[in-house]
């Protein structure tokens, strides 16, 4: 597995995997997603006190409820799944989720669970590949595509992401070249927070190595990240008042106030995704989903993959 985030409420614990072994069809022209899995662990003991989860408890993966395709390529961001958990077992958890029907993605990494929603990124998805963040609810059991990259300048190769205090989300880049620390406030706006400069050990030239762990302090003053290579944490305080949708601090520098903002929080928590990256439903293609007994949201995607039904 690759990272975690917990249900304060419910001491239930979901786990991204970074692991892609086996596809159900490689015969398929259109499969090439790779096979990675979404998991979550209901423990016996629901205490949330150390120890808890060594009692034991019950190991799912999440699959899509009444949905034509398990791969998740093949939708637009903006749509909305029902989805349900399938048992598997502690010994083969990815087999069983691969043969089992569960929802699949490319190479899950970051997880946050904060203002009542379970974030997690795939850091290859989408179909420029630059990565996809997603959005799970647990209150109405839906999942959504919330961000897809289509410009390396708003994002390329998401990896550990974290909820500010209040209330955008912040992912950390796992790409090729430039690595940063980028935002998304729940307006929908993309913006840079940081890059670096410090040259990836033997390495190529320009290469930079990953931010990771990207975590704020309990009182939400200090962020602190990682260079993974050569091993560095930086320990950073601002000026956060200056970031997009933040309040003027009417100073010079940060105001020194509680940067908290749980309300915002749950306002990312249920915002709508950006609204430019709806999937694009002709009228043409309305009435070619009716002709095939579709949904307008599966046309779309037979129609995003260059699948003709007109």
């Amino acid at each position: 597995h690759e990272a975690t985030g917990t249900d304060p409420s419910t001491g239930i614990v979901y786990l991204t995997e970074d692991d892609f072994r086996g596809k159900i069809d490689d015969e398929d022209p259109r499969n090439d997603t790779r096979s990675s899995f979404l998991f979550r662990y209901i423990p016996n003991d629901t205490s949330k006190r150390p120890g808890a989860l060594q009692k034991g408890g019950k190991l799912q993966a999440l699959a899509l409820k009444e949905a034509p395709l398990l791969d998740l390529d093949f939708y637009a961001p903006r749509q909305r799944f029902q989805i349900e958990w399938i048992d598997v077992t502690a010994e083969e958890p990815h087999d069983d989720a691969l043969y089992g029907g569960a929802a699949r993605f490319n190479r899950l990494e970051g997880a946050e669970f904060k203002g009542g929603a379970f974030w997690f990124d795939d850091t290859a998805g989408g179909e420029a590949r630059l990565g996809q963040i997603y959005r799970y609810t647990p209150g109405t059991e839906t999942l959504e595509l919330f961000y897809e990259g289509t410009d390396v300048n708003q994002m390329e190769s998401p990896d550990n992401i974290t909820i500010t205090p209040w209330g955008d989300l912040w992912f950390a880049e796992d790409g090729d070249g430039e690595n940063r620390v980028m935002g998304i406030t729940p307006e929908g706006e993309v913006y840079p927070f940081a890059s670096h400069n410090i040259p990836y050990p033997d390495g190529e030239p320009g290469e930079r190595s990953e931010f990771a762990g990207p975590t704020f302090s309990p009182d939400g003053n200090t962020f602190f990240v990682n260079i993974q290579s050569p091993g560095i944490t930086f320990a950073i305080w601002g000026p956060f008042d200056q970031l997009p949708g933040m309040p003027d601090s009417g100073g010079g520098g940060m105001a020194r106030r509680s940067l908290i903002n749980p309300g915002r929080q749950r306002l990312m928590a249920a915002a709508p995704p950006p609204a430019h990256f709806a999937p694009r439903i002709t009228g043409e293609l309305a009435e070619a989903a009716v002709r095939h007994g579709l949904s307008p949201l599966e046309a779309a995607a037979f129609d995003r993959l260059g699948v003709s039904l007109l």
